[in-house]
C-alpha cells in the first residue's frame, strides 16, 4: 500500500511499503503480497519473525532469534 507522500515513490528509487520479515531457518517473507523482491535494501522495515505478533512457528522450534534489525 503507497503513503500519500513517499520521497522514494516521487524520486523513482526501487522501493517496498511492506515490511519484510526475516525468520530464524533462514528465509525472508514481504508483508506486501506484491513484492517480488525480498532484498533487505528494498525495505525501510525489517524484523525478527519472533517479535511479529503471536510470534512465528520457527522462532519457537529453533529457540533462538535472528539478527534482523
Amino acid at each position: 500500500m503507497r503513503p500519500a507522500s513517499c520521497a522514494s515513490c516521487e524520486s523513482a528509487l526501487d522501493h517496498c511499503h511492506g515490511a519484510l520479515i526475516v525468520h530464524a531457518a533462514g528465509p525472508v517473507e514481504c508483508t506486501e503480497s506484491e513484492c517480488f523482491d525480498t532484498d533487505r535494501a528494498r525495505h525501510l522495515f525489517v524484523a525478527d519473525c519472533f517479535d511479529a505478533a503471536g510470534g512465528c512457528a520457527c522462532a519457537a522450534e529453533t529457540g533462538r532469534r535472528t539478527r534482523a534489525g
